[in-house]
């Protein structure tokens, strides 16, 4: 029986610089074209963009025992939103709160362990709610929300 060696993609030019440990962020157009991305500012979808990264990068080692065999989880705290992306500042932390609570009221993200309460890193998790945003069936219940997620909530609802 013949062996077949798997494909390793190769990078285009435009697509990154073709490092070894260079990781990517797919999207796909049924995102793109959703209504929970349209929803979405652009400084919200970069994050989101970001947290993506972290799906393809983050070792499980990062996370808590509890969490490593969840292939979904992360986390997205001051070290890697300020120093690391350099997406907020830290006078101006209170946006990625609100914007990280956006991302979870359109059903994109969940928080799934909150961090506020122990001092902790929280938690996040891709979800696929996205998909019924919009519809009668779209709910994100309160325990989805991180902890400085649930003051901006009734806030995002109100638009």
């Amino acid at each position: 029986m013949a062996r077949y060696k798997k494909r390793i993609y190769v990078k285009k030019p435009f697509e990154s610089t073709g490092a070894s440990n260079d990781t990517s962020a797919n999207i796909y157009m049924s995102m793109l074209m959703s209504a929970a991305w349209r929803e979405l500012t652009p400084k919200q979808q970069q994050l989101y963009l970001y947290c993506k990264a972290q799906y393809y990068g983050e070792k499980s080692s990062n996370l808590p025992v509890e969490h490593k065999d969840n292939p979904l989880a992360f986390t997205m705290n001051q070290s890697k939103w300020r120093d690391l992306y350099g997406l907020y500042t830290y006078a101006s932390k209170r946006y990625f709160y609100r914007d990280m609570a956006v991302l979870i009221s359109v059903g994109l993200i969940r928080c799934i362990e909150i961090g506020s309460t122990t001092r902790t890193k929280s938690i996040y998790e891709f979800s696929d709610k996205w998909q019924k945003y919009g519809t009668p069936k779209f709910e994100v219940n309160l325990s989805e929300m991180s902890g400085h997620g649930r003051k901006y909530k009734s806030k995002i609802t109100e638009k």
